[in-house]
């Protein structure tokens, strides 16, 4: 709201918002004639509705009346239109001009009565729902209340159809006070639009004013867009993504002003982005849109893709994959390729069998009743599984990062040593390695431990061998379409520098659109469930946890659609989100398909077209979506869409603009 509006609101004469609305006489569209905590009826007539453009479904009206225990106080009933309503008169308005067509033939040339009939036609009621009171509250603060606190007879209320200033300060009215104006940001994101049809009103602005909402409304909260493929979805959620930068920027300036930092009580840290971009389309530029988020914002944002091909051509793109040789994030990868094998409907008994092979179980070292020489065998046997392991998957076409010079280390047994020099190279090259296991699989059983005195071979060396040499199944063969999984330029798990980022405010892209919907899935589900850990991590130490807001694109991939399993990390998202300051903003075409959990967990509501009765049924159940459900079912307009967020008082229809790089 500019400086102006809020100066009407704040100086001496603001009470003049209702004589501003009733003394336009312009505005006028009738009286009501029935009213109760609920609904009110309203007479209008044809003349009325011309003078203001036309009533269409939906439409905002003030109920203006006369507060008799304040003197001189005028308060307004706010409506929504939702239906005609019969009046008493309209069974013999009916019958009247029945009777007229019926009996006189010259009518029948001339639809246009005398004067006095044609006046009593043009009469009719509008059903219109309560949505709350705006008054004056004691330090004369215009104000808006969710209710009524009283009705008084109907003949007592004047009805009016609001425009321009007007009309604008109750479409941004908000339910809440931001605790600090300092770092309070509105931004606009679009114009109330009433209908699809707009003749009555073309070219005029009277009613297409501004409508504003709340980055901080979205963020730490639960937000859902929801419409049909190409209803604009994607351009409502950049809409979002962008306000909550220029919120960042907001913040910059008050600890810029204040001298504040890190380390600062009410230091304002800036929030964290990151979109699960399953079409590529934040991430790269497409023919549809006009832009992509990284156009718009690359100074800040970082991108990641699991298209190797993407990673090549262009620079700045990380590989969101794996080295799988990499020893640091060996039983990351490891276990990222167990989950990929796990999602088969059947899953082999020699693959369940690689699966829970014993790579990672280091707690020897820390075994107090183990001897040094005994440490070191078991050291030496996690060393042969691996190398196994990495032979495995070059056979697999993982490509290892220095090509045939890749090295595997680990040392041989009694019969088939491996010599020092080639040891102190690193070990062997992988081809050298995997013909050292051929030629020595039947040493390996027969081996006997000098130091301890123990058995080498156990059946984590069969199944891996048989992995290796395909001796059961597919053997190595069964992992060869996982090797996209794997990049060479991979160095570091990729989690934990997506977390880092996002914790220094960051716009995080991840690009999915070249990768299963199963591997999206998992992809997503690991770095969900890593930020979650590490800001209840952060929570639980008494820490403040950074702010951070996730998109997810096509939820009904994603999300659970039951409550079955609330441990789920979607559903913990919605459920615990708040309190870690992580915010989920999701889109979809299905509402059905979202878990009940997280719809009665959102806040804040994006609808669009949407063209099944059974998702429009799921819908009615929020807030008072059942007053739009024929808007929605049949208006298919882009970026058109009904919105309720968390400190808007009622739902606004609005036309989203559209975004720009």
């Amino acid at each position: 709201m500019d400086n102006l509006k809020k100066e009407f609101l704040d100086n001496k004469n603001k009470s003049n918002f209702f004589d501003k609305i009733a003394d336009d006489k312009s505005n006028f569209v009738g009286f009501t004639y029935d009213l109760d905590y609920e609904t009110a009826k309203v007479l209008t007539n044809d003349s009325w509705k011309l003078k203001v453009k036309g009533i269409p479904h939906g439409t905002f009206l003030v109920a203006i009346y006369q507060n008799e225990l304040q003197e001189f106080s005028k308060e307004g009933i706010l409506l929504r239109v939702i239906g005609s309503a019969k009046i008493p008169q309209s069974s013999m308005i009916i019958e009247s001009m029945i009777d007229t067509y019926m009996e006189q033939p010259e009518a029948r040339k001339s639809l246009s009565p005398d004067i006095y009939t044609k006046n009593y036609y043009q009469f009719s009621g509008m059903d219109c729902r309560i949505l709350g009171t705006f008054f004056f509250d004691k330090n004369e603060k215009l104000t808006f209340g969710t209710d009524i606190e009283n009705f008084l007879g109907a003949h007592k209320y004047k009805v009016y159809k609001p425009s321009k200033e007007e009309l604008e300060i109750i479409v941004n009215s908000k339910n809440t006070n931001t605790e600090n104006e300092e770092v309070e940001l509105k931004e606009d994101i679009g114009v109330l639009r009433y209908s699809s049809s707009r003749s009555y009103t073309s070219g005029l602005d009277d009613y297409s004013v501004n409508v504003e909402v709340k980055p901080i409304d979205i963020v730490a909260r639960r937000t859902a867009f929801f419409g049909m493929t190409r209803t604009g979805k994607s351009n409502t959620i950049k809409i979002i993504m962008s306000a909550i930068v220029e919120l960042n920027k907001k913040f910059l300036e008050y600890n810029k002003k204040n001298g504040l930092n890190l380390s600062s009580e009410n230091y304002k840290k800036p929030i964290g982005q990151i979109v699960f971009d399953i079409n590529g389309e934040y991430t790269f530029p497409n023919k549809q849109d006009e832009g992509s988020i990284y156009d718009r914002f690359k100074d800040n944002v970082i991108r990641y893709s699991v298209s190797k091909k993407k990673v090549e051509k262009y620079e700045d793109v990380k590989p969101l994959q794996y080295n799988f040789y990499d020893n640091d994030t060996l039983e990351e990868s490891f276990n990222l390729l167990v989950e990929q094998l796990s999602t088969s409907e059947t899953v082999p008994q020699y693959i369940l069998a690689f699966m829970n092979i014993n790579l990672f179980d280091d707690s020897y070292k820390v075994n107090p009743d183990l001897s040094t020489k005994e440490v070191n065998f078991l050291e030496n046997q996690l060393n042969r599984k691996k190398a196994i392991y990495k032979c495995i998957l070059k056979q697999a076409n993982f490509k290892p990062p220095r090509g045939n010079n890749e090295r595997v280390f680990f040392k041989g047994v009694s019969g088939a040593s491996i010599p020092r020099e080639t040891l102190s190279k690193g070990g062997l090259t992988i081809d050298e390695a995997i013909h050292w296991f051929e030629e020595n699989e039947e040493n390996l059983k027969s081996a006997i431990s000098n130091s301890t005195g123990k058995q080498v071979w156990d059946k984590d060396f069969e199944v891996l061998l048989n992995m290796l040499f395909s001796r059961k199944g597919g053997g190595f063969k069964k992992l060869i379409e996982f090797n996209s999984l794997h990049s060479t330029k991979s160095s570091e798990d990729y989690k934990t520098k997506i977390d880092t980022e996002l914790r220094n405010g960051k716009i995080i892209l991840v690009d999915l659109s070249t990768t299963s919907e199963q591997v999206q899935k998992t992809y997503i589900t690991r770095l969900c469930t890593y930020i979650f850990n590490k800001s209840m991590q952060e929570f639980t130490n008494d820490e403040q946890p950074e702010f951070i807001q996730m998109y997810f694109e096509e939820a009904h991939n994603i999300f659970p659609k039951d409550d079955k399993d609330l441990k789920n990390i979607y559903n913990r998202l919605a459920k615990e989100g708040a309190k870690l300051n992580l915010g989920i903003s999701y889109s979809t075409q299905e509402v059905s398909s979202i878990s009940p959990s997280i719809l009665k967990n959102t806040q804040n509501w994006f609808i669009s077209h949407l063209n099944n009765k059974d998702e429009i049924k799921t819908l009615e159940k929020y807030y008072d979506f059942s007053d739009f459900s024929n808007s929605i079912l049949r208006n298919s307009d882009v970026g058109y869409a009904r919105i309720k967020t968390y400190s808007n008082n009622f739902i606004i229809p609005v036309q989203i603009k559209k975004f720009k790089v």
